[in-house]
């Protein structure tokens, strides 16, 4: 993603192009209606405590040295690397485990380096269901000189994040066979630019996948729907995409960066002070003060607001220090705000499907 060098959340400094582009994007979409636009008191106090309760055993999965779902991911992630395989094997074994649909979207794309070879990684727990909720983030890093880049926070920790929620929730989800909403999860590859950021050296993954979705559906959708004579696009199901980039610094902080999803972002606001206030999590992360749509930050979703898919992007504003350096890696990571921010997005998603806790 590309950063606006933004100082401090005190003293966030909008140039006139950024504040102009955003406004242009902004006007061209329209809200879709969605299921759950009230959810943060959907859940009881009892509900939260069992959520709660149960992330707190489940933690290690997030363990920063030896967990089963984030230790594995903070190698260097380079396209076509060990480690970039290994990231792809343990996406799709972890969630086929689970019972979810995986798909492939390979495809070749000229960049700078010449042409390379890409996958997008897509996990649909239930594709003849009407409308999706998707969880996305990139899972390749960065090619940075002089070393070998892990991106730790960018973006290990929402990849490992993603998993823990579908690990975590699964049994809830397993239950709820009769909802027209599916989570579905999506794992871009090429987000990262290869020299320079522009708009053709850049989220490459998210390029080719929204086009392909704006015309046709997933490969898991028409075959969970054999018997269909015509398919919807898949971008046409999806209700609400939750992008999560540069996660698990100590100074992480969240705003609300895209107009149509700004009642979503106060509604997760609210879910946070109640996880707060019973003191299951240290701290609160979303920054409320700041204007919903006062700012915004070049990253995978921008394809798909394009096509007005609303998106609720949770990147860390400002970035973390560690940004784009040798130093994004375990070591910049922070064990409490990792588990927080675990708690946080499987209470959202436990709430949002009205899942049965």
């Amino acid at each position: 993603m590309m950063n606006l060098n933004w100082l401090s959340l005190q003293l966030l400094a909008l140039t006139l192009w950024a504040v102009v582009a955003q406004a242009t994007l902004q006007d061209k979409l329209t809200v879709r209606a969605f299921s759950n636009p009230h959810f943060a008191d959907v859940l009881n106090d009892n509900q939260l405590e069992r959520l709660a309760s149960t992330a707190h055993k489940e933690s290690s999965w997030l363990d920063i040295k030896k967990g089963e779902l984030l230790s594995p991911v903070l190698v260097p992630r380079q396209i076509g690397s060990p480690g970039y395989r290994a990231t792809q094997d343990l996406i799709v074994t972890t969630l086929g485990q689970l019972g979810y649909a995986i798909s492939w979207d390979n495809f070749t794309t000229p960049t700078p380096m010449g042409d390379v070879k890409m996958s997008n990684i897509i996990a649909t727990k239930n594709p003849s269901a009407a409308k999706r909720l998707v969880l996305a983030a990139h899972y390749e890093s960065k090619i940075v000189p002089g070393g070998d880049f892990i991106g730790a926070t960018d973006s290990a920790v929402p990849v490992a994040m993603i998993l823990d929620i579908a690990k975590g929730l699964a049994g809830l989800i397993d239950k709820q066979t009769d909802s027209d909403i599916s989570l579905q999860m999506v794992f871009f590859d090429g987000e990262e630019a290869f020299e320079q950021w522009t708009s053709t050296d850049s989220i490459y993954g998210a390029r080719h996948l929204a086009e392909f979705w704006e015309h046709n559906p997933d490969p898991a959708t028409v075959a969970a729907l054999s018997g269909a004579t015509e398919h919807r696009p898949e971008l046409e199901r999806v209700e609400l995409m939750v992008l999560m980039d540069l996660i698990g610094a100590p100074d992480n902080m969240f705003a609300a960066l895209q107009i149509p999803t700004a009642d979503i972002f106060t509604q997760l606001s609210k879910l946070e002070k109640r996880l707060q206030s019973a003191e299951y999590i240290d701290r609160l992360y979303m920054n409320t003060a700041m204007p919903p749509g006062a700012a915004g930050v070049e990253d995978d979703h921008l394809p798909f607001i394009e096509r007005n898919i609303p998106v609720l992007h949770l990147i860390s504003v400002p970035f973390p220090k560690v940004w784009h350096k040798l130093s994004d890696n375990a070591e910049a990571l922070d064990a409490t705000v990792i588990a927080d921010m675990s708690l946080i997005m499987r209470s959202f998603v436990a709430s949002y499907l009205r899942l049965h806790v």
